[in-house]
């Protein structure tokens, strides 16, 4: 899959999508070559979402992250329950479409979060929004 298609099939599958917090925000297409590092870290994400060195970079396992997105409550209704299949199906396509996903907050008032995977190729690409947690 060609890095085109890729930004197709996750448009489409985040479309309309919101992540849940105190605020909620969409999920925007994310694509960066790979570094010349060859893997990735906390400080060189923070560089890319544009923030200074020593910014302070939490990670989280994808499915810890939209654990309340893709298990509503029992009682929800059915919109609820229709956006939690939502959310699963967006986990299932990020599974099958990257590897080595990690979620990476980088933590304001307003946390940048980059949810990256690796592609076939080793550029990394996935999808960047923004939670408020107080």
């Amino acid at each position: 899959m060609n890095k085109e298609q890729l930004e197709q099939v996750l448009t489409e599958a985040a479309d309309g999508l919101l992540v849940l917090s105190e605020t909620d925000a969409p999920l925007e297409y994310y694509f960066h070559q790979k570094s010349e590092e060859g893997t990735i870290n906390e400080e060189i994400v923070a560089a890319w979402a544009g923030k200074p060195a020593g910014k302070e970079v939490e990670t989280e396992d994808l499915d810890y992250f939209f654990r309340n997105m893709t298990n509503p409550h029992t009682d929800a209704g059915e919109e609820v329950q229709a956006q939690a299949d939502r959310f699963r199906k967006l986990v299932e396509t990020l599974k099958r479409h990257l590897s080595d996903i990690t979620v990476y907050k980088i933590k304001e008032q307003s946390t940048k979060v980059l949810i990256l995977g690796r592609t076939a190729d080793g550029d990394y690409a996935g999808y960047e929004t923004l939670v408020v947690e107080t």
